[in-house]
């Protein structure tokens, strides 16, 4: 049961009904779905946005993009920031693969996701970073990524974009275009795909740089599959 559903712009909720994620399943893997649809749809430099999302003890949520989102260079002013909160509570599951963030050249971002597990809340994230908009050359972006389970940090990276030399060495994306990755925590993979790395804590991590054609052939089968780790019993 969605207990509250409230936004204004950049994103206005929606909710768009139950799915189960485990056909044949006894009821626990059907979660509520809501659609984060685009009141406009760019970033701008000077934008502070904010995202809260918590998920009670024992629910299952769902959360679909429309489409993705461009961060461009317009209006000056300070960097644009994004900040997202999450909370599961324990035995709750949140599924959220995003639609791809855009970093159009001369754009200046500072992403911060925090996701806070408790007990065995668990998580399937997704996110999808475009380096730049076509013949373009990538903008500025400061993305942190930090996950706590049950009050011990399991995951947390950042990926700056800023410094084109650093971006563009074979250890970080080399020629790709497409930065993509998809994190399970709050559980773990035991017989994951050969290009999943395992956490110190409970998460398995898939990590891919390439073209957009490469990333969605790549990551289907491994979102897939961790879909359905996610709604077994």
């Amino acid at each position: 049961m969605l207990e509250e559903l409230s936004g204004t712009e950049p994103w206005r909720p929606r909710t768009l009904g139950r799915r189960n994620h485990q056909e044949g399943h006894d009821g626990s893997g059907i979660a509520a779905q809501v659609a984060l649809v685009q009141s406009r749809a760019s970033i701008l430099r000077g934008d502070d946005v904010e995202l809260s999302v918590r998920v009670g003890e024992g629910a299952a949520l769902e959360l679909l993009e429309v489409g993705a989102t461009l961060t461009h260079d317009a209006r000056g002013g300070a960097p644009a920031r994004i900040s997202v909160d999450v909370e599961v509570e324990d035995g709750g599951r949140l599924t959220w693969l995003g639609m791809p963030l855009i970093v159009a050249g001369g754009a200046d971002v500072r992403r911060t996701v925090r996701v806070e597990l408790a007990g065995g809340g668990q998580i399937l994230l997704g996110e999808t970073i475009v380096l730049g908009r076509a013949r373009q050359a990538c903008g500025a972006l400061i993305a942190r990524m930090r996950i706590v389970c049950d009050g011990r940090p399991t995951v947390d990276e950042t990926l700056e974009t800023g410094e084109a030399s650093a971006l563009r060495s074979p250890v970080v994306a080399g020629g790709a275009g497409v930065i993509a990755a998809l994190t399970l925590a709050g559980m773990r993979d035991d017989d994951p795909p050969a290009e999943a790395m395992q956490a110190h804590g409970p998460a398995t991590l898939w990590r891919a740089t390439g073209t957009a054609t490469e990333i969605d052939r790549c990551a289907a089968p491994v979102a897939a599959r961790w879909r359905r780790l996610l709604a077994s019993p």
